[in-house]
């Protein structure tokens, strides 16, 4: 799903915590940084505190950097978490890493090739962690 995902999508955020700096592990990636922003929004509801993303521009030591994770889920201390792609200003993936959950956007031919290799599909109406597009 991951490689299906990163051949369609041209930017990734992770959630970084409540601090606006960049973990170890994404310091290699500062060049391809586009901005760091803080919310109240997540998951389509609005928090008491807020959350603070990491934009980057993909490229192929990122994308290298995401399929050498064992899990796109819980990466564990020092890792981003809950990344989001997009293509374009489109959303397509998000992951909540402490459910183990994706939510992709796929259209019914992507379904059903997703189907025949396995995966569990499920229409849901889960909402993003915030707007579905980055036009702001």
């Amino acid at each position: 799903m991951l490689l299906f995902v990163l051949d369609k999508a041209d930017i990734v955020e992770f959630v970084i915590g409540d601090e606006r700096s960049l973990s170890s592990s994404l310091e290699p990636f500062h060049s391809n940084l586009i901005k760091v922003f803080s919310t109240h929004w997540k998951y389509g509801s609005k928090r008491k505190r807020s959350v603070t993303y990491a934009r980057f521009a993909i490229s192929n030591e990122l994308k290298d950097f995401l399929v050498s994770r064992r899990t796109i889920g819980r990466w564990g201390e020092g890792y981003p978490e809950d990344p989001l792609f997009y293509r374009g200003n489109e959303l397509i993936m998000w992951v909540i890493g402490h459910e183990d959950m994706a939510f992709i956007r796929l259209s019914k031919d992507e379904a059903m090739k997703f189907a025949k290799e396995g995966f569990s599909l499920e229409k849901t109406r889960i909402p993003p962690p915030y707007p579905l597009s980055l036009k702001e």
